[in-house]
């Protein structure tokens, strides 16, 4: 707690916080950085939702910017592809259109993360995220 307040603290205080997503997504308040940057992606986007808003919650006066590093054509390329299907479906579960458990990969997930032989279609929106104070 004690580096966290320093983070958040001085102009002197450390410019850059290595967290991993475990450690960073729970309990802690970063409003001293606005600059995030995802390079282990991980098939549950609610994770990493969770690390942004150490970043983005209230006391942050600044503009976030999440970035996630991908690698074209690996793993990480259909993890990012998985998150956007777990999203939508999530959205559909709340909308009321489907019902179906969110919380595990399945094998078809698996399947579809090592087939790397196989080009994805839509990689069009891998841009980093822009979130006002």
């Amino acid at each position: 707690q004690s580096r966290a307040n320093s983070f958040n603290g001085t102009v002197s205080g450390p410019r850059v916080m290595l967290l991993s997503l475990t450690a960073g997504g729970v309990g802690l308040n970063l409003v001293g950085g606005n600059h995030l940057f995802l390079v282990d992606l991980h098939w549950n986007p609610a994770l990493e939702q969770q690390a942004s808003d150490r970043i983005y919650r209230i006391g942050q006066t600044k503009n976030v910017f999440i970035h996630k590093l991908v690698c074209l054509e690996t793993i990480e390329e259909r993890v990012l592809a998985l998150q956007r299907a777990k999203q939508t479906l999530a959205k559909d579960v709340l909308e009321g259109v489907v019902s179906k458990k969110l919380s595990k990969l399945t094998v078809a997930d698996l399947k579809y993360l090592f087939d790397l032989g196989r080009p994805l279609k839509d990689l069009a929106n891998l841009a980093s995220t822009v979130c006002p104070p």
